[in-house]
């Protein structure tokens, strides 16, 4: 028994080793009132969240495309670059003006392992669900092309140098949903997916071949773009209606039998309760409230507090305001709903730490939707 057991913990520490991160999905919606979103799953979104919500669609049909871009904290960042760079315009032009600069290394060491985020989402999509109350179904498909990228200075014990790492991922899914029951859905969504890194860390001494070094690597990538490993997974979900059209609860597993480029993508699992309360419908401007909470990847080996996620949204005639907390950290979004055209804005924030509050990682994004 102690030799199985010994056996299965090296087998799962190897497994974690060679496990590669699955696709990250960005939805606008769902980030803002904290990425508790399993047990709501009313939108086009819910391919990605939870594929039984597309027999719960808010809409008999929800197409689209939309573009989306995450610019982490670029605007704090970039105005103490330009404050850094204007300060020290003329030492930028040889090696020997930035040495005989003795304030540069003290300013740029504002930027000392900041990491700096960017990143960008299209995407389109397409849901629907049956009006037919005898047939109780829905069905969806989109693709995503997600970049993104993170930005570091190191200044080093002797050498400075900077680093730059960027992941692309490209996914395509198909969904389908079903209510056997009254109030319970359930739903499947094959996934098509994979990826392609870029990493490059240049120190000063290469600062004269930095252009040669890189375009080396860029060609290097792109080779890889024509034999991209493709993996073939499974997303599967469950809601259920303790209270019909006001409370529910959720269930979902994510990257069943998936494998990208021969790395396996760890499967989790996600639960998560939502309140519609039905009193706060269509009252005058307020067209709906709804609150959500949810335990993300909830088999994870780290704090509690990190997997709960919570958070609420109010629909306008013309607006969508949400808030909520992911991991603990505040989230907050703001959509302009102007007919076919939908602008986003969102904020929310990763841990970048070894724990909950020690590093936050905070994200703005920007988003444009043409669609109905």
């Amino acid at each position: 028994m102690k030799h199985a057991m010994a056996t299965g913990l090296v087998l799962a520490s190897v497994a974690a080793a060679w496990a590669v991160r699955g696709p990250q999905y960005l939805s606008g919606r769902a980030l803002g009132m904290g990425d508790a979103f399993v047990a709501l799953s009313d939108d086009y979104s819910g391919i990605y969240y939870n594929p039984a919500g597309l027999a719960r669609l808010n809409t008999p049909l929800d197409a689209g495309m939309s573009l989306k871009f995450d610019v982490g904290d670029l605007f704090g960042v970039a105005g103490d670059a330009l404050n850094v760079a204007g300060a020290h315009t003329n030492s930028f032009s040889s090696l020997d003006s930035m040495a005989a600069d003795n304030t540069l290394v003290d300013d740029i060491m504002l930027f000392d392992r900041r990491q700096i985020g960017l990143g960008t989402l299209p995407e389109m999509h397409f849901a629907a669900r049956s009006t037919d109350p005898d047939f109780p179904i829905g069905i969806g498909a989109a693709w995503f092309l997600g970049s993104q990228g993170r930005f570091m200075l190191d200044k080093g014990i002797y050498i400075p140098s900077a680093a730059a790492r960027i992941r692309t991922d490209f996914v395509a899914k198909v969904a389908g949903a079903i209510q056997p029951f009254e109030g319970l859905s359930i739903g499947l969504s094959p996934t098509l997916a994979t990826y392609n890194t870029f990493e490059q860390s240049l120190s000063i001494q290469e600062y004269a071949t930095a252009s040669d070094t890189l375009q080396a690597r860029l060609d290097s990538e792109k080779e890889k773009i024509y034999r991209p490993g493709f993996g073939f997974g499974l997303s599967a979900g469950a809601l259920y209606d303790i209270v019909p059209t006001e409370l529910r609860v959720g269930a979902v597993v994510y990257n069943m039998f998936l494998s990208i480029d021969h790395d396996p993508v760890p499967v989790t699992y996600s639960f998560g309760v939502a309140y519609l309360p039905a009193v706060l419908r269509h009252q005058g401007l307020l067209r709906y409230l709804n609150f959500a909470a949810d335990i993300e990847d909830a088999f994870a080996d780290k704090d509690f507090l990190g997997k709960v996620n919570f958070g609420a949204e109010m629909n306008l005639s013309l607006a969508q305001l949400r808030g909520g907390f992911k991991g603990g950290y505040p989230c907050y979004g703001l959509l302009a709903n102007l007919f076919i055209l939908q602008m986003e804005f969102t904020s929310w924030a990763d841990e970048a730490g070894l724990y909950v509050g020690q590093i936050e990682d905070r994200h703005y994004m920007l988003g444009m939707r043409m669609g109905i």
